[in-house]
């Protein structure tokens, strides 16, 4: 249901991947699979490590400089950026913009918070409706190609509703996951060694935080599930977080193992509406964790207690960084 406090946030998320179901749910994934292909995610890694090593070294300018605000969030921008082509000037205003947005879906009631919330979403359709209208993204065009025709949706309105995810969602995987990474003092020299790979460490570490708890379904048809009786028209909470750390399939679920091989984990949820950003999540966690603790620069280290938002979502508010002696 739409809420009226929240007309432009209403149409920037009116579209998303989340909110639909069949038989419009499928077509409309189709046409973002098809602007997400692997080869494209695959090929952004070069600007990762870039992005990753200019954030690394613009660290120490910070009087006290935070795995969140001055990394994660930033990094996840800029991707966002890299991701549609558009100018790397438009990441400076993302995180802001994302963040008020998902205050105003998540707290209490402000008119002067829906206000801006509002307004920022606004900005965001219009970029992106701008950006479609002049050609400029090779990912748009690709899923305006795979729209079914005379459908309402446009591939601008379907990146806009993904946004939300692809720079706040990622941002709190990223800064979830390196929250373990960073203390593992031993992390280093065992990927070094040819102990542990760095998929395995990245995997296992999503394991351990997933960031997306749960998602909400509705059973379509009744299903016998485990001896239960489960009624058609049932609200199911599918807690993905709690099947991670599942004792009958990881041992020591609490324990970072990266021998354990966690490929199979739910971080990103499972099935139909699984999460089509996994492949670039990942791919950006490899090389922030490459440049914050296995490269030549800075050894960046965690430093007290994380913070975290009052959310469902796994989602750090402020996580201390220190650099390492030596």
């Amino acid at each position: 249901m739409e809420d009226p406090r929240h007309p432009d946030i209403n149409r920037l998320l009116r579209w998303g991947l989340f909110l639909q179901s069949a038989p419009t749910h499928r077509p409309l994934r189709n046409a973002v699979v098809a602007g997400l292909s692997a080869r494209r995610i695959d090929a952004l890694r070069p600007e990762a490590a870039a992005a990753c090593s200019d954030l690394l070294h613009s660290l120490p300018t910070q009087p006290s400089p935070d795995l969140v605000s001055h990394f994660a969030r930033p990094l996840a921008a800029r991707m966002f950026c890299a991701l549609c082509d558009l100018p790397p000037a438009c990441a400076d205003a993302l995180p802001e913009d994302m963040d008020v947005i998902n205050t105003a879906l998540n707290d209490a009631p402000d008119a002067a918070r829906s206000m801006r919330a509002n307004a920022a979403a606004a900005r965001l359709l219009a970029l992106l409706q701008a950006h479609q209208s002049n050609a400029g993204s090779a990912m748009l065009i690709d899923m305006a190609a795979r729209l079914v025709p005379d459908t309402p949706a446009r591939a601008s309105d379907l990146v806009a509703a993904f946004a939300i995810d692809a720079v706040e969602t990622t941002a709190s995987a990223l800064a979830c996951a390196l929250d373990v990474l960073l203390r593992q003092p031993s992390l280093p020299a065992s990927i070094h060694e040819g102990r542990w790979s760095l998929e395995a460490v990245v995997q296992e570490a999503l394991r351990l935080t997933s960031p997306t708890m749960l998602s909400v379904r509705m059973a379509r048809e009744p299903i016998a599930f485990d001896g239960t009786h489960i009624a058609a028209g049932t609200t199911l909470l599918m807690w993905w977080a709690s099947a991670n750390l599942d004792a009958r399939v990881y041992p020591r679920p609490g324990s970072f193992d990266p021998e354990r091989g966690a490929r199979g984990h739910l971080a990103f949820g499972g099935g139909a509406h699984a999460c089509l950003g996994r492949r670039l999540a990942t791919l950006v966690t490899e090389e922030a964790l490459r440049a914050l603790r296995l490269g030549s620069g800075p050894r960046v280290e965690r430093s007290g207690p994380t913070a975290y938002l009052p959310r469902l979502a796994r989602a750090p508010a402020t996580a201390p960084l220190r650099f390492a002696d030596g």
